[in-house]
């Protein structure tokens, strides 16, 4: 039996809670520590860090996991999101489970229903936080993602041994399964991972990773902004759902005649435009949140989680409903400019058969 002597166990939910979020004013509202820095203690360029840092809060402690109360935290973001991130101490020293305990134990942790809690908790930072929140609102998506997280064994392992002696294990894990998994399934499982050195090893599934590292911190991080960054697709998305069903009833109604000032999609196009724009730029802000280069030990992981998340597809579709979004735009503009032009063409008319009635009664 292979004994787990330290690590621990996060579960992230990431939520949209604005516009944008001041983090100069968030110092005054609420006490918010910036992120650490990335370590670099696998020797990545110093340039590899938060375009902009995000703003920590301390929220306190929550339910037991393995008897153990666990700890509370929000990570605060300048483009409106926010991540609440529950940890609990995977191994004390009273307890100190196998690695074939963690099945179990990611059933229990599934079996807390800590979306409610961790909404619960969102909403009480976006009450105090409210002054610093551009157009504040919390969305009804919300994106977890749990970390299992090894700092040490009972002895030392080879992460080619510990993948060929436990690959089923870790495969349940990260499905969340109790029974063994098929050779397929755990090869699905288990197709994204890394190493660094002999003894380490990131597993990245589509919700869950499991992190065998002592420097853990820095492959954690990267995982946790992915995860508010799959959120932010999702949101946009929707949105841009919302609006093209909103306004698709216009496209067939074309208007044949307009007064010569007269806008009647005025405030549609205007719409169409900011929506366009602010899309945009929220997707742009939340790409460059943290910039990693090269083929290196983050920009790999940064690589594999956003293949498993299937963020380059949520992006394609954000670039189609942009896309729709731009044609709604020129046709509506469009419309208006034949209207107003047919409309100046019948007034010229009207003109000119006036000067032809009041030259003949002349």
């Amino acid at each position: 039996m292979t004994q787990i002597l330290r690590g621990q166990v996060v579960a992230l939910f990431a939520f949209d809670v604005g516009f944008e979020v001041s983090l100069d004013r968030l110092g005054g509202l609420f006490t918010a520590l910036p992120a650490p820095r990335l370590t670099q203690k696998k020797q990545t360029p110093a340039y590899l860090q938060y375009a902009r840092p995000p703003r920590v809060v301390s929220l306190g402690l929550t339910d037991p996991l393995l008897a153990t109360p666990g700890s509370v935290q929000a990570m605060v973001f300048d483009f409106g999101a926010a991540s609440i991130a529950y940890r609990w101490p995977l191994a004390t020293p009273g307890e100190q489970p196998h690695l074939q305990d963690l099945p179990r134990l990611s059933q229990e942790l599934y079996s807390l229903n800590l979306e409610i809690q961790a909404r619960t908790h969102v909403q009480h930072v976006m009450e105090t936080i409210r002054p610093a929140i551009v157009r504040p609102e919390l969305s009804a998506l919300v994106e977890d993602y749990y970390l299992f997280i090894i700092e040490e064994f009972d002895q030392p392992w080879r992460a080619e041994d510990l993948l060929a002696q436990h690959r089923s294990t870790l495969a349940q894990v990260l499905r969340f399964e109790t029974q063994p998994l098929s050779r397929e399934q755990q090869e699905e499982a288990l197709a994204q991972r890394i190493a660094y050195f002999q003894n380490d090893l990131a597993l990245i599934d589509w919700n869950a990773a499991i992190i065998y590292d002592r420097d853990y911190w820095d492959a954690a991080n990267v995982l946790e902004l992915l995860n508010v960054e799959l959120l932010e697709a999702r949101f946009i998305d929707a949105e841009l759902d919302k609006r093209i069903s909103e306004y698709q009833g216009l496209v067939p109604k074309p208007r044949k005649w307009s007064l010569p000032f007269e806008t009647p999609y005025e405030k549609t196009i205007q719409e169409l435009a900011e929506l366009r724009i602010e899309s945009l730029v929220l997707a742009k802000r939340v790409e460059n949140a943290l910039k990693l280069i090269g083929d290196l030990y983050l920009a790999r992981i940064h690589n594999a989680a956003t293949a498993r998340f299937y963020l380059p597809d949520w992006e394609t579709a954000i670039s189609r409903k942009l896309d729709i979004i731009a044609y709604f735009y020129q046709l509506l503009s469009d419309r208006v400019r034949t209207a107003q032009s047919h409309t100046l063409e019948l007034i010229v008319i009207v003109l000119i058969l006036a000067e032809i009635v009041m030259a003949i009664f002349r």
